[in-house]
C-alpha cells in the first residue's frame, strides 16, 4: 500500500481516525526529512567535488606575469631580443647613455637575420649601432668584443651605422637616430621606460 502526504490548506477539515492520521502524518513527516537529508548530502557532495577541482586548477596555473614575455612599450621583439629605434637623433656616445639608462646597448647584430630585420623596420634614417674604433684598431661591439667582420662596414669614420645599403662610418659627432637591444626577459623584470 503507496500512501501519499496530502498537504491540505486546513488540516482540520480532513477528519482521520486517531491511528491513521498519526501513522500518516509520521510517514509524511519521515518522507520529508528522508528527501531534506538526501538533497542536503547531495548539495555538499557536490560543493565539495567542485571545490577540489577549482583548487587544482588553481595550483596548475601559473601567474599571468611567469608566463608573458615581451619587450616594454616602444620596443620590437625579434628572436630573443628586443630593439628600440630612435625617434630622435643623438651622437654616437650620447646613443650609447640613452641605451644604458634602459639596461642596453647600442645594437649588436649577430646573424644575417637579425641585419636584414633591423634594415627593414630602420626606415629610410640612418641608425648608430654598437660598434666603434680607435685610429686603426679593429672594430669593437660596446661589449668589448672584438667584430668578426662577417659583414662589411664602409667609409673611414670611427662610428659604425646602419643606412639602406648596409653598415657605413662616420664621426662619433654626428647626430643620427640609434637602436638599441637587450635580451628578452620577463616582463615583471622590465623597468619602466626612462628618457
Amino acid at each position: 500500500m503507496n500512501e501519499r502526504c496530502n498537504v491540505h490548506k486546513n488540516p482540520e477539515a480532513q477528519e482521520l481516525p486517531v491511528n491513521q492520521g498519526f501513522l500518516s502524518s509520521k510517514r509524511c513527516s519521515d518522507s520529508i526529512w528522508k528527501q531534506v537529508l538526501v538533497i542536503s548530502i547531495t548539495i555538499c557532495l557536490v560543493t565539495i567535488l567542485c571545490g577540489g577541482f577549482l583548487a587544482r586548477a588553481k595550483t596548475q596555473q601559473k601567474p599571468p606575469e611567469c608566463l608573458q614575455v615581451a619587450c616594454p612599450d616602444s620596443w620590437i621583439g625579434f628572436q630573443g631580443k628586443c630593439f628600440y629605434f630612435s625617434v630622435d637623433v643623438k651622437n654616437w656616445t650620447s646613443s650609447q647613455r640613452f641605451c644604458d639608462s634602459q639596461d642596453a646597448d647600442l645594437v649588436q647584430i649577430e646573424t644575417s637575420q637579425e641585419m636584414d630585420f633591423l634594415l627593414r623596420y630602420k626606415g629610410p634614417s640612418d641608425h648608430w649601432i654598437g660598434l666603434s674604433r680607435e685610429h686603426e684598431q679593429p672594430w669593437k661591439w660596446t661589449n668589448g668584443a672584438e667584430f668578426t667582420t662577417w659583414f662589411q662596414i664602409k667609409g673611414r669614420g670611427k662610428s659604425a651605422y646602419l643606412n639602406d645599403k648596409g653598415a657605413n662610418s662616420a664621426s662619433s659627432y654626428t647626430e643620427r637616430k640609434w637602436i638599441c637591444s637587450k635580451a628578452l626577459l620577463q616582463t615583471s623584470q622590465w623597468p619602466q621606460m626612462r628618457q
